[in-house]
């Protein structure tokens, strides 16, 4: 009975701060909806994607500093404070920034594509969204895992896909989803307003997010190919490449302070 009024309490409590909450003028600006696929005869056989694209996404200059976090109001996040004193917005290691978000916009063949059977997952741990990137196929799964003993709650604020806004009061609850349309969703939590994450969804499956250092790589089938590399603060940049059977090309991307997402 205690969890059942518990589960009540915090699902009003979340839907009252989501009645208040806009889109608010400090969103970032999303990159348009990715030119995918068009599906059409047999599904596409991925053992083509022979030829590899990679490189680093480098950052040129000194990072801007990130926002603090205060934790304070919640005394369960207020613990975990130090291991997450800023934002996570900008994060560059040996000159490679973190969180770019690279895909193919424009070339990709045509589909349909099978999405993976293995869901993509996010949790919010320690008052944080792990990943802060990543990106994922349209109708894929989606488990979003509140692995804290405080109320969170997950808001994708979709303009493409159905918004969904939903409590997770108790720790180790899951709420699965898909998204149907191509979009990059900026995901909140409405209670701690620090909490962000954003997810890149694609109708087909070549992208993927640079890692600690800056490095990506792509799979891809030979082909000409627009690829673009998005970050949340930055915006995005485009480069063409050709990329032959078995060729592995480089293929660089460079931001710095100056670059600024579009309005």
């Amino acid at each position: 009975m205690q969890k059942r009024t518990l589960f009540l309490c915090a699902s009003f409590l979340v839907a009252a701060l989501a009645t208040g909450c806009g889109g608010g003028s400090n969103e970032p600006t999303l990159p348009p909806t990715p030119v995918g696929t068009t599906p059409s005869g047999p599904g596409f056989d991925m053992s083509k994607a022979t030829a590899t694209v990679s490189g680093k996404i480098a950052f040129e200059g000194t990072p801007p500093p990130n926002d603090k976090i205060q934790m304070s109001a919640d005394p369960y996040c207020q613990m975990h404070a130090a291991d997450y004193p800023t934002a996570e917005t900008v994060k560059v290691n040996d000159g490679g920034l973190e969180n770019v978000m690279i895909y193919v916009s424009m070339g990709a063949p045509a589909g349909p594509y099978t999405p993976p059977s293995t869901p993509v997952e996010i949790v919010q741990q320690n008052c944080h969204y792990i990943p802060h990137v990543f990106t994922m196929m349209t109708n894929q799964t989606l488990n979003v895992k509140n692995a804290d003993m405080t109320l969170h709650n997950v808001h994708a604020w979709a303009e493409k896909n159905p918004q969904f806004n939903t409590a997770q009061p108790l720790k180790d609850m899951v709420t699965p989803t898909k998204f149907a349309t191509p979009e990059v969703i900026p995901i909140r939590c409405d209670v701690h307003k620090w909490m962000g994450a954003f997810v890149g969804v694609f109708d087909h499956p070549f992208s993927t997010v640079s890692k600690q250092d800056g490095t990506y790589e792509l799979k891809l089938p030979p082909g000409t190919y627009e690829i673009t590399a998005w970050h949340e603060k930055f915006g995005k940049k485009t480069m063409m490449v050709t990329v032959a059977d078995n060729e592995k090309k480089d293929l660089g991307f460079s931001f710095s302070a100056n670059d600024k997402a579009a309005d």
